[in-house]
């Protein structure tokens, strides 16, 4: 029975010491509630052990009390639970004071009664913390001297409202006498216990935080400001400067550890932080250890204890670091003198090798020329085309040694992109049908000149083109140039070299843009080369600020794709064939609003315009366009996309407020998907593209014309 009756009572315990802690997170304020919790259940079972006593000697009006007192505590409890601590604390120390006020008048002094504050006053200290309510408690403890005071003066000697029992006086004293001793002594325990149990956690705690200092990496000291001694160090200080205990130095001047060049540093750097222009310091400083001097990063902290102030110095030995960035700073430096040594060696050999070689194509083209006998012309082909072969390699070094010390720049010219790509097409498409190969392209209509520089464009796709008919048996090349977007400034431009060659396999993939590198051995072996070729190439494309990419299967080819974005020339001259406009038809009587920021554009479209008897009002931006339109009447407005002051769709939408049927056209340099659908929906009728075609604006103004007059 016994055994069954104690987990129940301790399971009953833990129920009601433990109410009100769910969700509660601090250690803290469980530990508050837990004691509240069990200061209610002694309370509650000195009540009713005064209650049990008090009906066995007839004092049914103190019973009553007690009784009433209990249900006040019950309450407390109830709103302890409910996460109302400081109400429920409140009425508790109210009801407990006047518990006791009335119970020592009912009963009077001679009862004892007033011997309960003895353990009430502790109880006070184990309900409220010391450390962290401090002023709550000396503000208890003020109502309970306050309520003693009230009770003593108040409450006679002897009272005889109750039944009186003989020696009920000696008796209630012994058992008021009783139960503050219990209550004293528990609570006296209760008190210790608390503070052995924060003493340790104390100490924990403060080993913890030693063993942090102690294991940090960085050196520390502590230094007192005004005195300008250590007062303290971790064990990674000592290590540091090579000593045997903290006692060496603690106590010591801080000067005695720093280099002499940085003590003035240091004590400037004190200065500024004792004036508070700064809250810390961070930077390298020299320290003087036992046998060495060292180079540290250090943090200098300032901070206030007990109204002193300190500086926590912390010291990170760097030592190691400054000597690989020494090593590095001397390879750096040898490493640059070994590239001016290559680049005077590739300079001084270049010359000396160009030399000879220039001789030796020259004899050679000589002796072809000159007569000959027929067996010689085969040796006399082999010299030239080893010359000229060995003149390629040089050139190919030098780019490579150029680019890679970075002093290869490209050049700024006008290149008419379609011509340009015309003659790739006629040079490298004779040397794929003299193998056998076809040569294909798909070029779209690049009919304008970009800004940029046609040698080492011309370099890029010589190398892709030489290298695709090289790698290719059977089968073909093409070539294509697609404007994926463009404006009246730029033009973006995607390059392909496509073969059926050989292919490139997965895992050599990057190699092969690597310097002096091929696919494999036998490529090598079979197709020769120096392996440069694509290297450069890839690094010419870098400057063109583009990235060359390869797409390729093995034994089935390759695509080699690079996209570049270029500048177009604005003032490039257009060529018109006047015999395809000679005979267009003319729109007598028929009032075109043009609006075009370029004037050279602008002269241009006047010229067919009034050509064709087209009476032409001209607006140099969008504002000029909708006064213009505002004024006069038209048949149709040719609108730029790109003007100041409004744009285009802009200019148009205050246009078509004033007339919704004008057609317009949009004049532009901007390319994009859907374009034509998305000018559509947003007011033209057509778009002609710049540089335009006269017979297309003729047509599409025919058409509109058209269609406006059937209107």
């Amino acid at each position: 029975m016994k055994k069954r009756l104690s987990p129940v009572l301790w399971s009953a315990y833990q129920d009601i010491a433990f109410s009100g802690l769910n969700d509660i997170v601090s250690p803290t304020q469980r530990k508050k509630i837990i004691r509240f919790n069990q200061f209610i259940i002694l309370t509650l079972c000195g009540n009713l052990l005064s209650v049990v006593s008090y009906f066995t000697l007839s004092l049914y009006i103190s019973a009553l009390i007690n009784l009433t007192a209990g249900y006040i505590f019950i309450l407390a409890f109830h709103l302890n639970a409910r996460k109302r601590y400081e109400l429920a604390r409140i009425i508790s120390i109210v009801n407990l004071n006047l518990y006791l006020i009335v119970m020592n008048y009912m009963e009077g002094l001679k009862a004892g009664e007033y011997l309960l504050y003895f353990p009430y006053f502790l109880v006070m200290t184990f309900v409220i913390s010391v450390q962290e309510n401090f002023r709550e408690l000396k503000f208890v403890y003020l109502i309970t001297i306050v309520s003693v005071l009230i009770c003593l003066n108040v409450s006679p000697y002897e009272n005889y409202y109750q039944v009186s029992i003989v020696g009920m006086f000696t008796r209630l004293y012994n058992s008021n006498l009783a139960i503050s001793l219990v209550l004293t002594t528990f609570f006296s325990y209760a008190i210790l216990r608390v503070n052995r149990d924060n003493e340790e956690a104390i100490l924990q705690e403060k080993q913890f935080v030693d063993t942090i200092y102690n294991t940090s990496l960085d050196g520390v000291f502590i230094m007192d400001a005004k005195k300008r001694i250590i007062a303290g160090c971790n064990n990674r200080a000592v290590e540091l400067f090579e000593l045997e205990s903290k006692r060496e130095i603690e106590g010591t001047n801080i000067e005695n550890w720093f280099l002499e060049d940085h003590i003035k540093l240091f004590n400037s750097i004190e200065e500024n932080l004792a004036r508070e222009t700064s809250k810390n310091w961070q930077g390298e400083l020299a320290f003087a250890a036992k046998r060495r001097t060292f180079f540290a990063f250090v943090n200098i902290v300032p901070f206030l204890d007990r109204g002193n102030q300190f500086l926590k110095i912390s010291v990170l030995d760097i030592s190691e670091i400054k000597s690989a960035q020494f090593e590095l700073m001397k390879a750096k430096q040898k490493a640059e003198v070994a590239s001016q040594a290559k680049s005077r060696f590739l300079s001084n050999m270049s010359h000396e090798l160009r030399t000879p070689l220039n001789g030796i194509i020259g004899a050679s083209n000589l002796l072809l020329q000159e007569t000959h006998l027929q067996e010689q012309i085969s040796h006399l082909e082999i010299l030239k085309y080893s010359s000229e072969h060995m003149m390629m390699l040089i050139n190919e070094i030098l780019d490579f040694n150029k680019i890679e010390a970075g002093k290869l720049e490209l050049g700024v010219a006008p290149v008419d992109m379609r011509e340009f790509l015309k003659k790739i097409t006629v040079q490298f498409a004779a040397q794929a049908h003299a193998k056998g190969l076809k040569f294909t392209t798909d070029i779209d209509s690049l009919d304008m000149e970009f800004m940029t520089d046609e040698t080492r464009l011309n370099q890029v796709f010589s190398n892709l083109l030489s290298n695709a008919i090289k790698f290719t048996h059977q089968g073909g090349i093409t070539l294509v140039a697609r404007k994926i977007f463009s404006t009246s400034q730029k033009a973006t431009i995607q390059f392909m070299v496509k073969d059926t060659g050989i292919g490139v396999p997965a895992n050599k993939r990057q190699e092969i843009f690597e310097s002096f590198t091929q696919a494999d051995v036998n490529t090598t072996r079979k197709y020769g080369g120096t392996g440069l070729g694509l290297s450069i190439t890839k690094k010419l494309v870098n400057l063109f600020h583009g990235d060359l990419m390869l797409e390729s299967e093995e034994g089935k080819g390759s695509t080699f794709h690079f996209t570049l974005k270029l500048d177009i020339n604005e003032n490039r001259k257009h060529y018109i064939n006047e015999e395809k406009v000679k005979h267009l038809a003319m729109f007598n009587g028929v009032k075109v609003l043009v609006a075009e920021d370029n004037a050279i554009n602008m002269s241009i479209a006047r010229r067919f315009l009034t050509k064709w008897g087209i009476d032409v009002k001209e607006a140099y931006n969008g504002k000029e366009a909708v006064d213009l339109f505002s004024k006069h009447q038209f048949d149709l407005v040719l609108i730029d996309l790109e003007m100041p002051e409004m744009d285009g769709l802009t200019a148009l939408g205050e246009i078509k407020k004033i007339n919704p049927a004008i057609p317009a056209i949009a004049f532009t340099a901007a390319v994009y998907d859907n374009m034509r659908a998305d000018l559509i929906q947003k007011g033209f009728k057509e778009f002609v593209p710049k540089p335009f075609r006269p017979e297309d604006l003729h047509s599409k103004i025919s058409t509109l014309i058209t269609v406006q007059n059937r209107a």
